[in-house]
């Protein structure tokens, strides 16, 4: 029987984090070690979770250190060699983990993730390719996927394929490659860190892997944008993150360029949507804070 240790990062996602661990606790034919990072929820619901779930490890944080660093400090907690980062708001059907492992995939050489679809079984598209000149917004990334023949509608069509990178919401590894590219990178509070560890993984020569013939839900969003205040940064967040990413892959000219590129787009968009929609001019103005 295969072993697999379950790493979730957990921020007052209570009911969706209720069906993700009912899911995990009814996997066929897999052993598994779940470790859930509460990151500072302080609203005394892990009292209650803890009762129930007694054969799963609970890491209470001091604070919320973000996605990246909670990941890490679960990982430590860990006991079996492959390892899953999952989303809270995530939902697998009995047999997924069991199906992922009779591909017999080297999970020492391979990033691995599966189809994520949400409650209306439409494909979340978990995966994409790397922030550059050519992707840095979304005309020019369906652009440069139509010119490389890599359309979601292609894609589609495989039962597996290999992007460039997998969303953090399912992420399979082994903890020898899991160490080996250098962990999550705690400079990511959120967003960016699942493309900075692929970008890692390929710079080793590894594979990313995304199954397509298995699948799991993702209702995404339920784990992030919880309420008005922690939707305005969480978006703010993927600005920030996103120039973290681009300072760290790029240098000289193309560093510059692709900044200042990146600003120009949020900022027009912004601007303008702003306007008509309440969420815009909330992120507007905590951006302007916080550069």
């Amino acid at each position: 029987m295969n072993n697999i240790s379950i790493i979730i990062v957990n921020f007052k996602s209570w009911k969706p984090l209720e069906y993700c661990l009912n899911s995990l606790l009814n996997q066929n034919n897999v052993n598994t070690d779940i470790i859930v990072v509460d990151n500072y929820s302080n609203d005394n619901k892990i009292d209650l979770f803890k009762k129930k779930y007694r054969t799963i490890k609970w890491i209470e944080n001091k604070k919320n250190y973000g996605f990246s660093k909670a990941c890490n400090i679960g990982e430590v907690q860990s006991k079996f060699d492959t390892l899953l980062f999952l989303n809270p708001d995530t939902n697998l059907n009995s047999d997924v983990l069991d199906l992922i492992f009779k591909k017999n995939i080297d999970f020492n050489t391979n990033l691995v993730s599966i189809k994520q679809v949400d409650n209306n079984n439409k494909n979340t598209y978990a995966y994409g390719d790397f922030l550059n000149l050519l992707t840095f917004n979304g005309t020019l990334r369906y652009l440069y996927r139509l010119r490389n023949k890599k359309t979601k509608k292609r894609l589609e069509r495989y039962n597996q394929f290999s992007p460039d990178w997998i969303s953090g919401s399912f992420i399979m590894i082994s903890k020898k490659l899991f160490h080996k590219i250098g962990k999550w990178d705690e400079n990511f509070w959120m967003y960016y860190e699942d493309m900075d560890l692929c970008k890692r993984a390929k710079n080793f020569n590894n594979n990313i892997l995304m199954i397509n013939d298995i699948y799991c839900y993702h209702f995404h969003g339920l784990s992030s944008r919880i309420n008005y205040e922690t939707k305005i940064k969480t978006k703010t967040e993927v600005l920030i993150s996103k120039i973290k990413y681009v300072k760290k892959h790029f240098e000289g000219y193309n560093k510059i360029l692709l900044i200042s590129f990146i600003y120009f787009s949020v900022f027009f968009e912004l601007l303008i949507l702003s306007l008509f929609s309440k969420v815009k001019r909330g992120v507007l103005f905590y951006l302007l804070k916080k550069i």
